[in-house]
């Protein structure tokens, strides 16, 4: 492949997938190793307005310092304006915990979407990079999405150079007489990535020197496959979803394992998990939640956050980061929200000829029944009871709760309107029948939130 033929792949492969429009200016990810290099030169040569970002990882001392130099000489020479920056990456490593290359491919994107400003950010990951990763995700245990590999787009990142193998590259850069540097880490068989590049590709390409096309139709393949799957696990998830922020046993159980599964992913990102923490394991436990018979099973899954059966429901949730509901002195009028805003409540008193509309946590009260000077909202408490009804005896709060199949987390956060006397109204029960309109002043209660 000569300089065209790399072009026109190049070329190809932006129109394939809408990677960039004409003219449309792009930052490239600039190491100074082949494949970044080619990619450089390969977009100048295509006519797109591009910028170069350097970032020094801090890890190989002179070699490293040899990078940088290397990249502001070939962008001076070219006419490309760079940016060079340093990151310290062991010592942040170490700072946070993670792997050297975890933490290295999470800064470099990081600083990369800093410095791209909203625009679109091209990597230089050739159809080898591609197969190398299809290869690793399968030692380590993956699913297709995994095995697909690198997705030519994702977000603002964009990988012209996937339909090129590195052989190419090399090529199309010899054909300019154009250098570049070589990482020696890149020889490391210790890395997992680096002895599947020099011991196990060659070994592929000795049995199908094709191997990096029918790796790269075999990931279009599963890429598409993922499409449809993700697709009818969002259709999943919207018949699951309750208004309140949990998510329906059943119709997740209903969907096939193949889509619940994702669906099941897709429901712990919408509660903010990090998904690079969970694994196959915790999204079998979580599957597992959905079948339980015990109506308050849990489960832990990973950064705090836990799993909890809510009878026929499943809620994500971070128990630390529940705020504290004190007891809250009430006045008349009052209207507001309480607790940082979980909760809104609205009491004010009803002029005789006002009419009640009653609904779902509003209700109309005798004003005279009511001690104001103890007037408050709290949570539950050992020995609260409420007589919903005339006929009806005295009831504890806690057997009200359990008939009406109130989750048991919830049980502590809903709220009870009281005074000395007792209780007045609970939020999704109802009102003390003792308090209920005598004909004198009214008092009306609404309770909003979570």
């Amino acid at each position: 492949m000569g300089t065209e033929g790399l072009l026109a792949a190049v070329r190809q492969t932006i129109a394939a997938h809408a990677m960039l429009a004409p003219g449309e200016a792009v930052l490239v990810a600039l190491s100074g190793g082949a494949d970044s290099v080619a990619l450089l030169r390969a977009l100048l040569a295509l006519g797109y307005p591009v910028r170069a970002f350097h970032l020094d990882h801090g890890l190989r001392g002179a070699e490293s310092d040899r990078d940088a130099a290397f990249c502001r000489t070939l962008c001076d020479a070219l006419g490309v304006p760079l940016t060079v920056e340093r990151a310290p990456i062991a010592a942040l490593a170490q700072q946070q915990g993670s792997g050297i290359e975890e933490t290295a491919r999470r800064v470099r994107y990081t600083r990369l979407h800093a410095a791209a400003q909203g625009g679109k950010i091209a990597t230089a990951h050739t159809a080898d990079d591609a197969l190398e990763t299809m290869l690793f995700h399968l030692t380590r245990g993956t699913g297709p999405k995994g095995l697909a590999g690198i997705p030519p787009v994702r977000g603002d990142i964009v990988r012209p150079l996937l339909g090129v193998e590195r052989a190419q590259v090399e090529a199309y850069l010899a054909a300019l007489e154009q250098d570049y540097v070589t990482d020696s880490t890149n020889a490391d068989r210790t890395y997992t990535r680096n002895r599947i590049r020099h011991e196990v590709v060659p070994v592929l390409r000795q049995l199908d020197p094709a191997v990096c096309g029918a790796a790269a139709r075999l990931a279009a393949l599963l890429r598409q496959d993922e499409d449809c799957l993700d697709g009818l696990a969002q259709d999943c998830l919207r018949r699951a979803a309750q208004p309140d922020g949990a998510w329906r046993c059943q119709a997740l159980l209903d969907a096939h394992p193949a889509v619940r599964t994702r669906a099941l992913r897709l429901l712990a990102a919408r509660s903010g998990m990090p998904l690079r923490d969970l694994t196959a394991r915790h999204i079998a436990a979580l599957d597992a939640l959905l079948a339980s018979a015990d109506p308050s099973a849990a489960c832990s899954l990973p950064q705090g956050f836990v799993a909890r059966r809510e009878y026929g429901a499943l809620r994500l949730e971070r128990p630390d980061a529940a705020t504290p509901r004190p007891p809250v002195a009430l006045t008349l009028p009052f209207e507001g929200a309480v607790w940082d805003g979980a909760v809104r409540l609205s009491l004010r008193v009803l002029e005789k000829s006002q009419v009640f509309y009653r609904s779902f946590n509003t209700f109309c009260v005798d004003r005279g029944t009511i001690d104001l000077a103890s007037l408050c909202v709290r949570t539950r408490q050992t020995g609260d009871r409420l007589r919903l009804t005339e006929h009806g005896g005295s009831r504890t709060l806690k057997k009200l709760l359990i008939d009406r199949r109130i989750p048991r987390l919830r049980r502590d956060r809903l709220a009870v309107i009281a005074d000395r006397h007792g209780v007045i109204a609970v939020q999704d029960i109802g009102m003390d029948h003792t308090r209920r309109p005598q004909g004198g002043a009214r008092l009306q209660i609404k309770i909003e939130g979570y």
